[in-house]
C-alpha cells in the first residue's frame, strides 16, 4: 500500500502549519490517536526540507503504535526506526542505537520513534564517535586482510554464513561483505590488486545492488557508551515531537535538565492532552472512531457525512457489501486509494485490501470534515460471527494488560504483570507471560496458559498486598471466596429459575390499536431503536417474565421503548409502574407519557411528592381498583403500602442512580413481573451481569438524524473563558448549566459569575431546597426566565431541556467516568452544535483524573455511553456484581476472576456440583521442540498481543480456533511461522486435554542424538483408547503411567502424526472399535 497521505494532496491542518511556521514552535491539543498525529505531523512536513524527526513518547507500547503509524502514513517515503537501546546492554541494543544516531549525525530523512527512559540512556560522546568512524574510499590503496583487521579492531564479528545480521562481516577471495549498524543494507567491498575497485549496497534477498557508494563510513562497535545523552546529537535543524507525556516522578527532574535546554534550541511540536493558553497553540478536534455495529451503521454515518461534504476513507476487506450498502443508500464513492481533491463533489473513497493486509487504524475530525475508517471499527462484520461477539467484547475489556498492571493467576493469586519475556530453551524461542509476586518471586507462565492470567479490577486505593509464591494463603483465601460465590450463585440461579418457572404473562401479539399508537411517534426510529423494541417485544410474548436492559445514549429514544411496551400492557388489561430516581424526571415522563396516551385513552396517574397527601391517597385507591393504567413515580413506588390490582409491567429509568436497597426490590420483582431497564451508562455492576449472559440486553448505537457530536473541551478553570462560552450561548437566544458540586459554595460562585456576566440572568438549583422551590426553578429555567442555571448534580439526572446547548462544569477533575458522560448528555438533544468546557484547577492533574477527562473528550461521538462504562470499569474498577457487598469478595480476587470463579460455580451447581465435590481441572502442559509464540513486528501492540494469548489458551473448540485464525488474518495479516506453530500447539493442547493427558514433552535420550516423545496420563486416560491409539502406530511404549514413543518412529511430519495420536486417545469409541484395535494391538500390548 502507498503511503497514506498521498491520498491528500492538500494542507489540512493550515492553522498547525502556519503557527509552525511562524514560530518553529507548536503546542497541539485534540490530535487524536497516533493515526490523526501522523496525519498532523505529515502536512508540517510537506513543506519541510529533509531533516531527521524525533517522536518521544511514554513507553515501548506506545513506541510500537506511534512507529506503525508512521510506517502507515509515511513509509517508504521515509524510513521509521525504533529506538530500544536494551536494559541488559546488548550488542544488538547498541547496534540499533547507532543506527538511529546514525540519522542524526548524517542529517537523514528519517523519524525516530524513541521513549522517554530510553533518550535518558547513555550514548557515545559525539567527539569520540566522529573519530573512531573508519572511512573506506573508492580507489584507496588498500588489501583485503588490513581492511579485515580494521573491522576485527572496532569490533566486528566473522558470519557463520552468507545471510549477515548487523554488526557481522565475512570475506571470500577478493570480496568482503559487511553489514555495518550505521547502514540500511550490508555493503560489499571488492578489491582488485590490492586496492578498491568496488564499493556498494546490495539486498540479500535478491542479490540486486541497492546503490553505488564513493565512499564508505563505518561505526565501531566497542566504543564506550558514556555518560552523554542523546541529546547532543539532535541538532537544530531537527524536529522533536514531543507525545502527551507523562513523566513519573523519579525521572521529572533527571529529564528536564536533559530535555528543557533542547527543547528551545530545535524545531519543536508538542502534542497536549488538553488546550492551554500559551501563544501558539492550535486546538483541534481529533477523535477515535466509536465502534459502528455493524456494516448498516456505517453506511448510514457515511451517507450523513457526505451530505455535509466529508472525505471519507473506507479500508476494507469486505469492498463488495458496503458497495452494495452505499450504492442502496445512494452515497456516491470512488474505488481505490486515488488522491481527494479540493474542487471534488464525491468525498469518499472504498479501498479494498487483500485478506492478508494490515488494516490502517481509524480517526475522525468532524472540523476538518475527515473520516479514516477501516473494518476493525465495525463490530459485528459478519451475522455469524455475532455468537462470539458478547465473549469476545468481554475479553477485550477484561485483558487490556500493560506492564505493572496487577493480576491475578488462577492457582498463584495476585502478581504484578511484568510484560512479555521471551527466552531461548534447548534451542527453541519461547515467550512466557511475567508475574512478579512477594518477596521478589517472580514466575514464567507460558504462552498457551495465558488464560489463566486476568486483570485485577477492583478499587484501587485498597489494592490486595502480593501472594507469596508457595504459600498456602492463596488456596486458603480461594476457598473462602469460592464459597462466597456458591452462596451468590445459588441466589442467582434461584432467581434464575424462580423466573424461568414463574408462569409470567405472555402478553398477545400487536393489536390494530398499538400499530396506530406506534404511528404517533414524530421521528423516523433508527434500526438501533428498531431492533430493541422488536427484542422487548419479543420478551413480552413468551411466558417466563422478562428482565432486559436497554442501553443507548441519552436522547436516542429509549423512552419510546419503554412507552411501546407500557402501551403494550395495558393493552392485555395489565398495570404498568414507571419509576424513577428523580422527582423532576417523573414528571417529565408523567407530561410525554399522558400527552401519547391521552388519545387513546390510557389513564396514566403520577405519585411523588409534587403531589398532595391526599391526591396520593386518592390515586392509591384508585390503582387496588384497578382504575390507573400507567402509574409514574420516584422510588414511592417501591414502599410497602402500595398496591396494585393486576401489575404486569415494570419500567425502571436509569437503574445506576438507585441504591443498594432499591436494587435489591427490583431483583424480587424480577421473578414476578416483566422488567425493562433504562440506561445511559450501565454501571460496570450491571455491565458484568449483561456480559455473562445473565441478562438480556439491547444496545441502541444509531443517533437520532442530524444530531451533532458534543464539542468537548478540557481547559484550566479561567474567567475569560467562561464569560466567552456564557455569551456566545445568549448570543444564539440558548441556554447554559453551569455545574458546581457543592452546596455550601454554590450561592457564592453564582454571586461571582453575575458580577462577571452581568448581562446574563442567573438561578441556583440543588438538592438541598425544598422540593416545591427545586420544581418552581427548574421550571422558571425551563420557561426561559433564567439564562444560566448555576446547580449541583442534579441536572445529572436526565432533565430534559433542548434549549440548554452550553455545559460548563466546574472542578471537572473531581467527577467519574460515567458522571462526567452523563452530564455531557444534557446538552446537545437537539439539532443545534452544542459545547461541554470541564474546568480543573489543579496545576498539575493526578494521572487517574487525566484519564477520565481524555476518555470523555475521545468519547465526544454519540453513542459512546457503553464504551464509557467499560472504559469506567478499567479505571475505577469494578463494584460488586450483586451489589450486595459492594466490594467484599471482590476486592479479594478482583472483578474479572470474580466473574469468572461465579461463572464456574453456576456451571458447577447446574451440573449438580458444589465446591466440596468439585475437583480442579488437570493443567496441561505441551513442551515440543517447536518455536511457537507471536513476534513482536507481527503485533506490535501488547495489549492485543496478549488478548490473542489469552483467546487462544481459551479456545476449547476447533471451530473456535478456526474462527481465532481468521480473525487474526483480518486483523493483523499474514500469519509468519511461529503463530502457525502457535495454532498447531494450541490444538494439540486441546486433544491432550480431552484425552485426559496432563503433559506432552520431548526429552533428550541418555546418550544418544536423538529425542523421545513422553505422554503423562492422568486417571482419566481409558485403556480402550490406548489400545486404538497402539492399533494405529504400535511403535509407542507403555511404561506405567507413561506413553513413550522416539521421535523418529512417527515419521517425517513427526507433530501431525502426534497429534494425530493425542486425537485418538481422547475420541469417544465404540465397542467394536476397541475390540478390532485389540485384535491388532494383542501382541504390542503383551
Amino acid at each position: 500500500m502507498q503511503e497514506l497521505i498521498s491520498i491528500f494532496p492538500e494542507v489540512q491542518n493550515y492553522s498547525v502549519l502556519q503557527g509552525f511556521q511562524k514560530n518553529q514552535h507548536i503546542g497541539v491539543s485534540g490530535a487524536g490517536n497516533f493515526a490523526s498525529k501522523s496525519f498532523i505531523l505529515a502536512d508540517i512536513l510537506r513543506s519541510a526540507e529533509e531533516r531527521p524527526i524525533l517522536w518521544i513518547v511514554n513507553d515501548a507500547e506506545e513506541r510500537e503504535a506511534a512507529a506503525k503509524c508512521c510506517e502507515e502514513w509515511f513509509s517508504p517515503h521515509r524510513e521509521v526506526l525504533r529506538l530500544d537501546i536494551s536494559k541488559d546492554d546488548s550488542r544488538k541494543g547498541k547496534m540499533q542505537a547507532l543506527y538511529c544516531l546514525k540519522s542524526f549525525l548524517e542529517n537523514d530523512n528519517k523519524i525516530i520513534v524513541a521513549s522517554y527512559t530510553e533518550l535518558m540512556s547513555h550514548v557515545p560522546d559525539i567527539d569520540v564517535l566522529k573519530k573512531e568512524i573508519i572511512k573506506i574510499k573508492l580507489g584507496e590503496k588498500l588489501s583485503a586482510v588490513e581492511t579485515f583487521e580494521k573491522f576485527i579492531a572496532k569490533g566486528y564479528e566473522v558470519s557463520s554464513d552468507e545471510y549477515l545480521e548487523r554488526g557481522t562481516y565475512l570475506g571470500k577471495g577478493d570480496t568482503l561483505n559487511i553489514f555495518p549498524p550505521n547502514s540500511e543494507y550490508p555493503v560489499r567491498v571488492e578489491f582488485e590488486y590490492d586496492s578498491i575497485s568496488a564499493i556498494y549496497e546490495y539486498s540479500q534477498d535478491t542479490g540486486d545492488v541497492k546503490r553505488h557508494l564513493k565512499t564508505l563510513s563505518i561505526y565501531p562497535l566497542n566504543i564506550e557508551f558514556s555518560t552523554q545523552s542523546f541529546f547532543q546529537y539532535v541538532e537544530d535543524k531537527a524536529l522533536v515531537v514531543e507525545d502527551e507525556l507523562e513523566v513519573t516522578d523519579e525521572c521529572y527532574e533527571a529529564w528536564d535538565e536533559i530535555f528543557a535546554k533542547k527543547r528551545q534550541s530545535v524545531k519543536h511540536m508538542a502534542f497536549t492532552s488538553f488546550p492551554e493558553d500559551a501563544g501558539n497553540h492550535s486546538s483541534l478536534r481529533y477523535m477515535s472512531v466509536l465502534k459502528y455495529q455493524n456494516m448498516i451503521d456505517l453506511a448510514t454515518d457515511m451517507k450523513e457525512k457526505s451530505l455535509t461534504g466529508w472525505k471519507m476513507c473506507f479500508f476494507t476487506k469486505h469492498a463488495t457489501d458496503i458497495k452494495a450498502l452505499l450504492l442502496d443508500r445512494k452515497v456516491i464513492f470512488k474505488e481505490g486509494a486515488e488522491a481527494f481533491r479540493d474542487d471534488e463533489k464525491y468525498g469518499a473513497r472504498i479501498v479494498q485490501l487483500e485478506k492478508e493486509e494490515v488494516l490502517p487504524d481509524s480517526f475522525q475530525s468532524s472540523d476538518r470534515k475527515i473520516l479514516i475508517v477501516s473494518d476493525k471499527e465495525i463490530a459485528n462484520l459478519h451475522e455469524e460471527k455475532q455468537k462470539k461477539i458478547s465473549q469476545r467484547v468481554f475479553w477485550e475489556f477484561l485483558t487490556s494488560l500493560k506492564p505493572n498492571d496487577l493480576v491475578v493467576h488462577i492457582n498463584h493469586g495476585v502478581a504484578r504483570f511484568l510484560g512479555l519475556e521471551r527466552r531461548m530453551i534447548d534451542g527453541i524461542t519461547r515467550e512466557y507471560l511475567q508475574l512478579g509476586y512477594a518477596e521478589n518471586d517472580k514466575l514464567f507462565v507460558p504462552i498457551d496458559q495465558a488464560d489463566k492470567i486476568n486483570k485485577f479490577i477492583g478499587a484501587e486505593e485498597d489494592a490486595p498486598k502480593l501472594t507469596r509464591l508457595g504459600s498456602a494463603e492463596w488456596a486458603t483465601l480461594t476457598k473462602r471466596v469460592r464459597q462466597e460465590t456458591e452462596i451468590i450463585a445459588r441466589e442467582l440461579l434461584e432467581l434464575y429459575a424462580k423466573r424461568k418457572q414463574a408462569r409470567g404473562l405472555a402478553f398477545g401479539h400487536d393489536t390494530q390499536e398499538q400499530i396506530a399508537f406506534e404511528k404517533t411517534f414524530p421521528y423516523e426510529e433508527t434500526p438501533g431503536q428498531i431492533k430493541a423494541i422488536e427484542d422487548t417485544k419479543r420478551d413480552m410474548e413468551k411466558a417466563e417474565p422478562m428482565d432486559r436492559l436497554v442501553c443507548g445514549d441519552v436522547g436516542f429514544g429509549k423512552t419510546e421503548i419503554a412507552m411501546r411496551a407500557a402501551f403494550k400492557a395495558v393493552m392485555d388489561k395489565k398495570q404498568v409502574a414507571l419509576i424513577s430516581p428523580i422527582t423532576i424526571l417523573a414528571d417529565q415522563h408523567y407530561k410525554s407519557f399522558t400527552k401519547r396516551m391521552e388519545p387513546f385513552h390510557i389513564r396514566v396517574e403520577m405519585l411523588s411528592r409534587f403531589k398532595s397527601h391526599k391526591e396520593q391517597k386518592e390515586t392509591l385507591e384508585r390503582m387496588v381498583k384497578g382504575e390507573v393504567d400507567i402509574i409514574i413515580g420516584t422510588h414511592r413506588l417501591l414502599q410497602k403500602d402500595i398496591k396494585f390490582k393486576d401489575l404486569g409491567l415494570v419500567i425502571v429509568d436509569e437503574e445506576q442512580r438507585f441504591g443498594v436497597k432499591q436494587k435489591e426490590q427490583f431483583k424480587q420483582m424480577r421473578t414476578e413481573v416483566d422488567i425493562v431497564t433504562l440506561t445511559a451508562t450501565p454501571i460496570p455492576r450491571t455491565l458484568n451481569i449483561c456480559l455473562n449472559k445473565l441478562r438480556d440486553i439491547s444496545t441502541i448505537t444509531t443517533p437520532p438524524p442530524g444530531r451533532l457530536p458534543v464539542i468537548t473541551e478540557v481547559r484550566k478553570y479561567s474567567h475569560d473563558l467562561i464569560r466567552e462560552a456564557i455569551l456566545r450561548e445568549i448570543k444564539r437566544a440558548g441556554q447554559i448549566y453551569f455545574l458546581h458540586n457543592r452546596v455550601q459554595t454554590i450561592d457564592s460562585i453564582a454571586e461571582r459569575l453575575r458580577a462577571l456576566v452581568p448581562e446574563a440572568r442567573f438561578c441556583v438549583a440543588h438538592g438541598k431546597l425544598s422540593s416545591k422551590e427545586l420544581e418552581t426553578r427548574i421550571m422558571d429555567f425551563k420557561d426561559h426566565k433564567f439564562d444560566v442555571l448555576v446547580s449541583s448534580t442534579i441536572i445529572e439526572n436526565g432533565i430534559d431541556l433542548p434549549n440548554a446547548n452550553t455545559l460548563i462544569v466546574n472542578n471537572a477533575e473531581k467527577f467519574g467516568l460515567a458522571q462526567l458522560y452523563q452530564l455531557r448528555g444534557r446538552v446537545g438533544r437537539s439539532k443545534t452544535q452544542a459545547y461541554a468546557y470541564f474546568l480543573y484547577h489543579a496545576q498539575r492533574l493526578r494521572l487517574d483524573a487525566k484519564k477520565r477527562l481524555r476518555a470523555i473528550v475521545e468519547a465526544s461521538e454519540l453513542g459512546s455511553g457503553f464504551q464509557i462504562a467499560m472504559k469506567d470499569l478499567e479505571i475505577r474498577g469494578a463494584g460488586d456484581i450483586l451489589g450486595v457487598n459492594q466490594h467484599g469478595v471482590i476486592n479479594v480476587v478482583g472483578a474479572s476472576h470474580f466473574i469468572r470463579m461465579l461463572n464456574k460455580t453456576v456451571e458447577d451447581l447446574q451440573a449438580g456440583k458444589t465446591t466440596e465435590t468439585t475437583e480442579q481441572e488437570p493443567e496441561v502442559a505441551i513442551e515440543l521442540p517447536i518455536a511457537a509464540y507471536i513476534p513482536d513486528d507481527y503485533i506490535t501492540n501488547s495489549k492485543d498481543k496478549i488478548n490473542i494469548y489469552q483467546r487462544m489458551a481459551a479456545a476449547d473448540s476447533s471451530e473456535y480456533l478456526e474462527g481465532l485464525k481468521d480473525d487474526v488474518v483480518e486483523d493483523f495479516g499474514k500469519m509468519p511461522k511461529e503463530v502457525i506453530n502457535l495454532f498447531r500447539v494450541i490444538e494439540m493442547k486441546m486433544f491432550a486435554k480431552k484425552a485426559g493427558l496432563t503433559v506432552v514433552k520431548a526429552e533428550n535420550i541418555h546418550m544418544k542424538n536423538s529425542k523421545q516423545i513422553i505422554l503423562f496420563m492422568s486417571k482419566n486416560v481409558k485403556p480402550g483408547n490406548i489400545v486404538y491409539m497402539l492399533s494405529h502406530n504400535p511403535k509407542w511404549v507403555v511404561s506405567g503411567t507413561r506413553l513413550r514413543i522416539r521421535i523418529e518412529n512417527l515419521g517425517l511430519n513427526w507433530f501431525d502424526e502426534l497429534r494425530e495420536c493425542v486425537k485418538m486417545l481422547g475420541e469417544n469409541i465404540s465397542k467394536e472399535k476397541i475390540a478390532e484395535a485389540n485384535s491388532a494391538a494383542g501382541s504390542v500390548v503383551s
